[in-house]
């Protein structure tokens, strides 16, 4: 659970896609059972709104700390992440961070979190 919350260290492809994929399918089941719940209530759609935002802010913060963890696996430093705010380019770098093979041994950022297979001759 720590590792959310750290911007420490590397994650490998597999990780980084189960982890976000699982932030966002519990951000929209918390959003839409806030729906539900406000509408039974007889709220309005604003207030449901703004529970929504609260919920949203907080996960938007870890899946960026995630970000920066597979930008570190990938060689490249934690500020490359605002560098998704480039329109078309953050499609590009999504496409990075989910296909490319992070960097094979220890690099500037931690060991290789899949690990050196033994007598495959892998270069440091």
């Amino acid at each position: 659970m720590g590792e959310l919350f750290s911007m420490q260290g590397r994650y490998k492809r597999s990780t980084y896609f189960w982890t976000l994929l699982l932030i966002n399918i519990i951000v929209y089941i918390a959003s839409f059972i806030l729906g539900l719940v406000v509408g039974a209530s007889g709220g309005d759609q604003a207030t449901a709104s703004a529970l929504s935002l609260l919920i949203s802010i907080p996960a938007s913060i870890i899946s960026a700390f995630q970000v920066v963890k597979r930008l570190h696996d990938l060689n490249r430093p934690g500020t490359h992440f605002w560098m998704m705010l480039i329109p078309l380019y953050n499609i590009y770098l999504g496409l990075i961070l989910l296909f490319q093979r992070g960097t094979i041994g220890p690099n500037n950022y931690g060991p290789d979190p899949i690990g050196e297979p033994a007598g495959l001759g892998y270069s440091r």
